[in-house]
């Protein structure tokens, strides 16, 4: 990712929590500058690469990690993929047909997407099998879909959050709760 983009890791020791927060502006820029989004689908692209940067940062992998969304809605299709040395891109299909007439719909998955599905998955390279994980389109937004996800699996309790800006910011917060630690000496007879 180009300087002014970040991604920060962090750890709170005191409350078994780590997460990370990642914040886009050139890369996001980069994105919609190749393409002649209309607002509500510049939204969503970058929440989605948002979205893909923060659980990217989580995992190891010597390949990709994509993240895609695909609906029965105006919007049928978004991806964002992000290589292992940091490249991001990303792409969003759409009825140009629906967002002609100037009003600007309510920003929401179901209104966008319709019903649908999303999956990540993450391709640690040729010597590791892929992993991919999948969640229904529920929730206002992508990260209310990832949450979802994480509630419903056997992953660590997980929150995550997004915010965009229309001056080509996005950014994505998680947060996850990691087991507690035993105590050694707890475990001593």
């Amino acid at each position: 990712l180009p300087a002014d983009d970040l991604i920060l890791p962090f750890k709170l020791e005191s409350a078994d929590v780590r997460g990370r927060l990642v914040r886009l502006g050139p890369a996001f820029d980069m994105v919609l500058s190749q393409h002649d989004y209309p607002p509500p689908v510049a939204r969503l692209m970058g929440e989605t690469l948002a979205l893909a940067a923060v659980l990217a940062a989580t995992v190891k992998y010597d390949g990709g990690f994509n993240l895609q969304a695909k609906g029965s809605g105006p919007v049928d299709l978004v991806v964002a993929d992000v290589d292992s040395e940091g490249g991001l891109r990303g792409y969003a299909r759409y009825d140009k047909t629906h967002f002609d007439s100037g009003e600007e719909p309510e920003y929401s998955i179901p209104r966008l997407m319709g019903t649908g599905h999303l999956a990540f998955t993450v391709d640690q390279g040729p010597d590791m099998d892929r992993y991919q994980g999948i969640a229904e389109l529920q929730g206002a937004t992508l990260a209310d879909c990832l949450h979802a996800y994480f509630r419903t699996s056997e992953q660590l309790q997980t929150a995550i959050g997004t915010a965009v800006s229309p001056q080509s910011r996005a950014a994505a917060l998680m947060v996850q709760r990691l087991p507690a630690a035993k105590n050694v000496l707890d475990s001593a007879d």
